[in-house]
């Protein structure tokens, strides 16, 4: 099993704190510990123990699949063609315009972005017994068919709908004779 560093443990706590509560991690001074270890404890045990403990929680629960930062989900797609263009739309709820990259590499549309949990509402201290919705990171690619306007790709989002519509390239048709 993998050993941490004590600092790459903090981050990682203040990483998980900040997706599980949609708040900002409170700042730690490690120099100033809030409880310190009574003599005779061997502090990088404990601290290891308290770790391994933790991730078998997060494995059981299913928790740690949605904070990896790896793609943990993936939008469903509606992949369709007209006479002018491909058109592809993705199901992104909850999310807007500025949660989600679109870019073009290699012939590919890579959709990525990040659903992060947030409290209903602030003031109230809301108590959460089930949540069937999945957040964390995610990322879809589609390839380009060869007959397109690359140039011309244009992004729409609305109502939750990322519409991604792929002009076709004009075909130049007049060398075709007609019998």
């Amino acid at each position: 099993m993998r050993t941490y560093s004590y600092d790459q443990v903090l981050r990682d706590v203040k990483d998980v704190y900040e997706q599980i509560t949609g708040r900002q991690a409170p700042e730690i001074d490690i120099t100033q510990p809030h409880y310190p270890l009574p003599r005779g404890y061997n502090a990088v045990a404990l601290v290891q123990s308290e770790i391994n403990q933790l991730n078998m929680w997060l494995i059981n629960s299913g928790v740690s699949g949605r904070l990896s930062r790896s793609p943990t989900w993936a939008p469903p797609a509606e992949i369709y063609e007209t006479q002018e263009a491909y058109v592809v739309n993705l199901e992104l709820p909850g999310l807007g315009q500025e949660d989600v990259k679109v870019t073009q590499t290699n012939n590919i549309i890579s959709v990525r972005g990040s659903r992060r949990f947030k409290r209903g509402n602030e003031e109230e201290e809301a108590v959460y017994h089930s949540s069937e919705r999945l957040y964390g990171n995610f990322e879809r690619l589609f390839p380009l068919p060869e007959n397109v306007q690359q140039e011309r790709i244009r992004n729409k989002f609305s109502d939750g709908i990322l519409q991604i519509t792929i002009p076709k390239a004009k075909v130049d048709q007049s060398w075709v004779s007609e019998d």
